[in-house]
């Protein structure tokens, strides 16, 4: 008997390093273009209709860009919009005066026509046009900050959805070959999020004859042998099948730094399927977005490999462009060697995930740091370089990116 518990706890191990080391290759992060611009149907072109569709845009982009929809709990209360001169007095009134006036964050707009039909407030229906508008990504996560929520890079997890329906047809895995309305569906709603989402492609990687049934009981070893040719950073998986008038799914999402369960159910394939998604964008922001007051001060990294001048301005110019550093500071360069301060708006947690999503600056270890700093000249000015790297909460290495 023990000997069994042994033998499965060593299985589950073993599963559990697979997993790892499937999501810690060198991924595939995926930069999401236009992440700070959307697109909505309006009836017409003038100023009063594009501001009130900006600030509904706005709800939206601030869901996409923190990655959680409880930045909408902090949105101003309707009595505001309607007599704001009652709330002269109140602490949020300019945070509120700013998420109501969102024009100001546009930096440009552009319409184009559209087939769709819209209905005006009188019941008429008329043609709509499709208005298009591109904010201002300092000022939103500005904004985002002044609310005190989470601020996500535009370098976000790809993120591999194996999802096994049990539908009129029997069960099956859901991708473009499988169920393509279904899958343009989850691909909008990613985007919606700023989820860079992969569905499986039969066609150029064949699933294995037991896929389905190992997605669909669970079983991890199958799947992640098969998730392996598109070099995901998260993997989600789901079980989903009918349940009287409802629909149930089981949803799990793998990171490799740890896996989370959701149950939940909807009236509609489409509402079981978008709240998935949601799952996924509000775990993932959790692991990867600046979250407030979370591990936020100074740190101080010691970065190797700086070879040029090319490469160190690369690294300030990467480590700069990061939501979660909000200033960099060289304290110390010696040979190959930095010494940095950074000052994030979040824990080096979050810093060590967002920096395996790119890849180019990773664990290093001390010891091998030190044999670097071996050549380091004697005397004074190596005693200062002990002192300094003996403070040091974060030791990486700079890979620079081919061309």
């Amino acid at each position: 008997m023990k000997r069994v518990k042994l033998t499965q706890i060593l299985l589950l191990a073993g599963k559990t390093l697979l997993l790892t080391l499937l999501l810690l290759q060198p991924a595939l992060a995926e930069r999401v273009e236009g992440l700070y611009t959307l697109r909505g149907l309006v009836p017409d072109s003038s100023d009063a209709t594009r501001a009130k569709a900006a600030n509904q845009m706005l709800q939206e982009l601030l869901v996409r860009v923190s990655g959680t929809r409880k930045v909408l709990e902090k949105m101003p209360p309707e009595d505001f919009l309607v007599e704001p001169g009652a709330f002269r007095d109140h602490p949020q009134r300019a945070l509120w005066q700013a998420l109501s006036n969102a024009q100001t964050l546009v930096n440009q707009f552009s319409y184009s026509s559209s087939n769709e039909l819209i209905m005006l407030e009188n019941g008429n229906q008329v043609r709509a046009q499709q208005l298009e508008l591109e904010f201002d990504a300092a000022g939103v996560n500005q904004l985002l900050r002044r609310m005190e929520a989470p601020v996500w890079d535009i370098n976000r997890p790809r993120t591999l959805f194996w999802i096994a329906l049990e539908g009129r047809q029997g069960r099956y895995l859901v991708s473009p070959q499988s169920n393509e309305p279904l899958s343009d569906a989850l691909k909008a709603h990613a985007v919606r999020r700023g989820i860079p989402m992969v569905l499986p492609d039969s066609e150029q990687h064949p699933f294995p004859p037991t896929l389905l049934s190992d997605v669909w009981g669970g079983f991890g070893q199958q799947i992640l042998e098969s998730s392996a040719p598109y070099r995901p950073d998260a993997v989600v998986v789901a079980r989903i099948q009918p349940a009287g008038n409802n629909w149930s799914v089981q949803w799990q999402l793998f990171t490799g730094m740890d896996s989370v369960w959701h149950r939940s159910s909807a009236a509609t394939l489409g509402a079981v399927l978008n709240d998935g998604v949601d799952f996924a964008a509000e775990e993932l922001s959790r692991r990867y977005a600046s979250q407030p007051g979370q591990g936020a001060g100074r740190y101080r990294i010691l970065v190797s490999d700086v070879k040029q001048a090319r490469d160190y301005a690369e690294l300030m110019r990467y480590l700069n462009a990061l939501s979660l550093t909000s200033q960099v500071r060289v304290v110390q360069a010696n040979g190959q060697q930095l010494l940095l301060e950074v000052t994030l708006r979040g824990g080096l947690d979050q810093l060590r995930a967002n920096l395996a999503l790119d890849g180019r600056l990773t664990e290093a270890s001390f010891l091998g740091l030190q044999q670097l700093s071996s050549s380091f000249d004697p005397g004074r000015e190596n005693q200062q370089q002990e002192r300094a790297t003996g403070q040091v909460d974060a030791y990486l290495r700079w890979q620079t990116r081919q061309e």
